[in-house]
């Protein structure tokens, strides 16, 4: 997956990086961090297994037409500049011929917590009917009022390795993205193909819960002093 904080492992040199931020007054690893979700987990240094998995199952059942799909269009509308043509993810029919559904939740589900949620993107996976969807690249973008865009791009195609059982199933591992109002993914989906598109997630910064986490925490600290309420 893409790179924890502390690098793939917490080897020898991992350890005494931690010792020496500790002795300079600096020992944050996320843990207790009441705006954090870690889902599975409970601080960056194990964010890979989160286990916050959300999949997006795609069918292009046009016979003569790619078409341009913003996976995560961000806080984005349909028509903007920023989205390159695209069409905009949704639960159902997106486009004439192209449909799309989310697994576990809806797409709605999944556009409105990250819009809201901004939320770190481990790795994709991408698993396709045919190798020729491979190809179209995977492009995210930061869209910055004051500095403007900056694109990364990956493809699935490149990450292929002599040797794999199925070629048709690639996995993106070196990704370190954030999903939030101001970010786009951006493809293309291949006349006639069927994907399915797997995002798996790390820290989630969750206000809502963070919230009720320090609602919490101050009415316990309230009932300790003595405070009745």
């Amino acid at each position: 997956m893409g790179q924890n904080i502390m690098g793939d492992k917490l080897n020898r040199s991992n350890v005494q990086r931690i010792v020496k931020a500790k002795a300079e007054g600096s020992n944050y690893i996320g843990v207790g961090d009441n705006l954090l979700d870690f889902g599975a987990e409970k601080s960056f240094l194990k964010e890979d297994g989160c286990g916050k998995i959300f999949s997006l199952n795609v069918v292009n059942a046009a016979a003569d037409t790619d078409i341009k799909l913003a996976l995560f269009p961000g806080n984005f509308a349909e028509g903007s500049a920023y989205l390159d043509g695209c069409s905009l993810i949704a639960e159902g029919t997106v486009a004439e011929k192209l449909t799309c559904n989310g697994t576990p939740e809806s797409i709605d589900a999944f556009l409105a917590y990250l819009k809201a949620n901004p939320t770190r993107l481990r790795a994709i996976k991408v698993k396709a009917d045919n190798e020729s969807q491979l190809d179209f690249p995977i492009i995210y973008r930061n869209v910055n009022p004051f500095t403007g865009k900056v694109d990364q791009k990956r493809i699935p195609a490149q990450y292929q390795r002599s040797g794999d059982n199925n070629t048709k199933v690639i996995e993106l591992t070196d990704i370190n993205w954030i999903l939030g109002a101001n970010n786009i993914i951006l493809t293309t989906i291949g006349k006639g193909r069927s994907v399915v598109i797997s995002f798996v997630f790390g820290a989630s910064l969750d206000t809502e819960k963070g919230l009720q986490k320090k609602a919490d925490e101050a009415l316990a600290n309230a009932s300790a002093l003595g405070f009745s309420f």
